[in-house]
């Protein structure tokens, strides 16, 4: 048996000598993780492949023992040839991730020292070096997403901006809005579709005042936040009153906590009583919602004049200010929706039109309560009392409008908010050969034929926020253009040519239905339901299904209720 002392130290990862202290061992750990082809080096977290297998086993590999430093054969490490062989492939794929990666090295030594007399035991020395670089790839995307659309243009005096989202916080909507380069936002301070909702954060308060500073928005003037849909001051039900004032209030209250001044809502709908005693009931709850506040600003939204709303015509603005105390008269303002007062009959395209729109405004209610705009193309013709919004230069009103709009002085450092359609069908991803479904081969497998989507019917569609950052550029751009130049020409018929289609099917739907209401208007109420001759019983049966589709059809488009208006009007795409 050969003496204590001359016996070799058992061939191991790294042997350690005695002398060599516990931070001189962790130094020539870091040293040797550093270096990329090191067979020590392991990732806890990438699969090792057996590509590299082989060049660990014609590979030298140097162990220091005691004060000098061999070469160990291949040969001399047959039992660690499955540790290397995975620490090699690990190594190299380690090296090429790039995304998210985790190295950890942990070298376990055993030695047993018999040199000294007093450490006659053997003793386990273990060094854990961990070297993290972390990118998230949720992080990357994110990051990737956030990249502005556009740079926003300073220093304009037109302000222009969109309805953009403030889903998992009001602070949110600030880096929204930077996305897409507007100088002005709206957004909901909370969910609009229900009555019950949590009481605004501070920490969500703070962020949102920090954030417009950073980025200099002036909450003051550049923010206008939507009211909910539920609301209606104007509401006779004397409990249902209540809990739409009590919502009303709270978002006044929010808007004051986030240093906000401008609060946009619309005003109601008398729903069977006059419009009178509406409008009476609406300047009461503004009062007193006014005398609980101190610096908001509500600011009524002017409206289609579709059945029993309010704020179709500009007098009925006048008559709801005669009935709220002069006193507070500053802190009501109106906000002029081009799309609502374009279907209400106000001519806002031809520049007489427009002028006559802006006369009759000043002389009705003033035009100190001018404090916000909403920029929307209209689907639907002049005075259809549709609220159905386009996007800008592709509807009815065209871009002519928006070239008045952009260059009214009057309108000069207002908010104006875009709410025009952003939901577009959802890139697709794959093709028919890739999931081998629809083939052939999909067949073979036994897989079950995808049914076949009916002709003209919509996928999945998506917020496609660029198509705001792209109408911001072309509205400022409008400013000091001149209409009758190349430019103007040949963006109006290039925007124009791109809704053409959608106009020419509403207003064929707006004819039927103008059609059939001049026919009920005609018939009279004296007229007899008699029993049907036979050869109207005959056409009757002949066109009985022709007749059935078409009455279906004329339901569907006189059926101009609220959910049409939220669809496709005020609310320009769906928010979480």
């Amino acid at each position: 048996m050969p003496p204590r002392g001359a016996r070799k130290a058992a061939p191991s990862a790294v042997a350690v000598s005695p002398p060599h202290s516990p931070e001189d061992q962790k130094r020539k750990l870091v040293d040797e993780d550093r270096e990329p082809t090191s067979p020590l080096r392991r990732s806890k977290r990438v699969k090792s492949a057996g590509a590299s297998a082989a060049s660990l086993s014609t590979t030298p590999i140097e162990v220091e023992t005691g004060s000098q430093a061999k070469t160990a054969s291949p040969g001399t490490l047959k039992h660690k040839a499955r540790q290397g062989k995975a620490a090699a492939a690990a190594a190299a794929v380690a090296i090429k991730q790039e995304v998210e990666e985790e190295v950890e090295t942990t070298v376990t030594g055993k030695a047993s020292t018999k040199d000294n007399v007093n450490s006659v035991k053997e003793e386990e020395v273990e060094e854990k070096v961990s070297k993290t670089v972390k990118v998230s790839r949720q992080q990357k995307t994110k990051e990737a997403e956030m990249v502005p659309l556009r740079a926003r243009t300073q220093g304009l005096r037109m302000l222009v901006g969109a309805h953009v989202s403030a889903a998992k916080g009001v602070f949110n909507s600030v880096n929204n809005s930077l996305h897409i380069g507007g100088n002005a936002f709206a957004l909901f301070l909370k969910s609009q579709r229900k009555w019950d909702n949590p009481p605004l954060q501070d920490d969500h308060r703070d962020q949102f005042r920090a954030m417009c500073k950073e980025h200099k928005y002036d909450a003051a003037k550049h923010i206008l936040p939507h009211g909910s849909y539920l609301v209606n001051l104007a509401q006779e039900d004397k409990a249902k009153a209540k809990q739409a004032y009590d919502a009303f209030l709270d978002d006044l209250r929010r808007c004051e906590a986030l240093g906000i001044q401008l609060y946009n809502f619309h005003p109601g709908s008398a729903n069977s009583t006059p419009h009178a005693s509406a409008i009476t009931r609406l300047a009461s709850a503004l009062t007193s919602a006014l005398r609980a506040t101190t610096t908001v600003i509500p600011v009524l939204e002017t409206m289609c004049g579709h059945g029993s709303t309010i704020g179709g015509s500009l007098s009925e603005f006048r008559d709801l200010l005669a009935q709220i105390p002069a006193d507070l008269h500053p802190r009501i303002g109106i906000c002029i929706d081009t799309c609502h007062s374009f279907a209400a009959g106000y001519d806002l395209v031809t520049p007489t039109g427009f002028a006559a729109f802006m006369q009759e405004f000043e002389e009705l209610i003033g035009i100190q309560h001018l404090r916000a705009l909403h920029l929307n193309d209209s689907k639907a013709p002049r005075g259809s009392k549709r609220d159905l919004h386009a996007n800008i230069g592709t509807g009815f009103l065209g871009l002519r409008a928006f070239h008045n709009v952009m260059n009214e002085k009057r309108f000069e450092g207002v908010p104006m908010i875009l709410e025009t359609p952003i939901d577009r069908p959802e890139a697709k991803t794959g093709t028919k050969d890739e999931g081998g479904d629809d083939g052939e081969a999909g067949q073979a497998k036994g897989k079950k034929k995808a049914p076949k989507k009916p002709a003209g019917a919509a996928g999945k569609l998506v917020a496609d926020p660029s198509v705001w950052a792209k109408e911001i550029e072309l509205l400022e751009s409008l400013i000091g253009m001149d209409p009758e130049g190349a430019e103007f020409r040949a963006l109006e018929a290039r925007l124009a040519d791109e809704g053409k289609e959608m106009r020419e099917k509403q207003m064929e739907q707006y004819m039927r239905k103008l059609e059939a209401d001049e026919k009920k208007a005609a018939k009279g109420s004296g007229v007899k339901k008699g029993q049907k001759t036979l050869m109207e019983m005959m056409n009757g049966a002949e066109k009985k299904k022709g007749k059935t589709v078409k009455k279906k059809k004329k339901k569907d488009e006189s059926d101009d209720d609220d959910d049409d208006d939220d669809d496709e009007g005020c609310q320009s795409h769906s928010e979480d």
